[in-house]
């Protein structure tokens, strides 16, 4: 029987996400009537998506599903300029909710490639965040997404080492360690591309993994941060999987368990979090208690 739920903080919605969601519900209201279209998910959250699907927005990957002169909503994962070329071309009516910290990656990426450097990125391939900042590039880049790619690199003249903003820490240091050791005339952006968002849930993962026997990180599938937050529940012992919401719990991880951790990926509004916790509370019992490790209080502004 479950004896306690911690809630560790923070936890759940980060200031790009919170940012992006509230410029597609402002062009919800600001065009009653009309159709919103948005250019991906507007973030990785199934259950998030859904909800804005419900208010008559339609979710794309190609622009060509959306008519001309329509409103577009561009996801906070950041878009390729080929993308905006084609939606200039279109007609469409603009509004690009990426976050500031992965434009900071875009705007990393043009200023290299127009200085002549050969643009190592280090993420997901087919990721959105990805093909956004490698468009950035004009094909003078390479991603790679693990150690073993990163050891068949041969590397000449002047290059830098750009990062998804949603990777795990620990990876990514043994990866960046390797390169840099063995080509040591890489360069590295000023300051670093992992956004803090994503730093900070993964060190209260840790902090966390040290009181709990078992992890649930809410959020979905397709989130990158989500999987990286559950892999390190994962590396610290700790069983952890991950839930979309209270109709994911199965009784077998909740076995002679005790104290169940609860966190959530930078996509997931705390009204999703209530709501596992309170299905936990319902099926196995346990008490809420909080875990704060670091305070955020950075907004971004619309």
């Amino acid at each position: 029987m479950v004896k306690k739920i911690i809630r560790v903080r923070p936890s759940g919605l980060c200031a790009g996400v919170e940012r992006a969601l509230k410029i597609l519900e402002l062009e919800v209201e600001k065009n009653q009537g009309r159709t919103i279209y948005c250019k991906h998910q507007i973030v990785h959250n199934k259950k998030v998506v859904g909800e804005f699907e419900k208010k008559g927005v339609k979710f794309v990957e190609d622009l060509s599903e959306i008519p001309d002169g329509a409103v577009v909503v561009l996801s906070a994962h950041g878009t390729s300029p080929e993308v905006l070329k084609q939606a200039e071309k279109k007609d469409l009516k603009v509004v690009d909710a990426v976050c500031p910290l992965v434009t900071k990656v875009h705007l990393e990426a043009k200023s290299f490639s127009e200085k002549g450097y050969f643009i190592v990125y280090l993420g997901h391939k087919d990721h959105p965040e990805a093909i956004g900042v490698l468009g950035e590039a004009k094909g003078n880049s390479v991603l790679i997404s693990n150690l073993e790619e990163a050891k068949k690199l041969k590397l000449f003249g002047k290059a830098v080492l750009l990062t998804q903003t949603t990777l795990s820490l620990d990876e990514t240091a043994e990866i960046i360690d390797f390169l840099t050791s063995h080509w040591p005339s890489l360069e590295l952006p000023a300051g670093k591309d992992i956004c803090f968002s994503t730093s900070n849930r993964q060190k209260a993962v840790r902090e966390l993994a040290k009181k709990v026997e078992l992890i649930l990180v809410v959020g979905s599938i397709n989130s990158s941060n989500s999987n990286r937050l559950r892999e390190l529940g994962e590396k610290e012992g700790v069983g952890s999987y991950l839930v979309d919401g209270p109709e994911d719990l199965k009784s077998d991880w909740f076995e002679g368990k005790e104290a169940v951790g609860i966190t959530a990926g930078a996509s997931v509004p705390e009204r999703l979090v209530d709501k596992v916790i309170v299905g936990i509370t319902e099926k196995f019992g346990g008490k809420e208690e909080e875990l704060v490790v670091i305070k955020e209080e950075v907004k971004f502004k619309l």
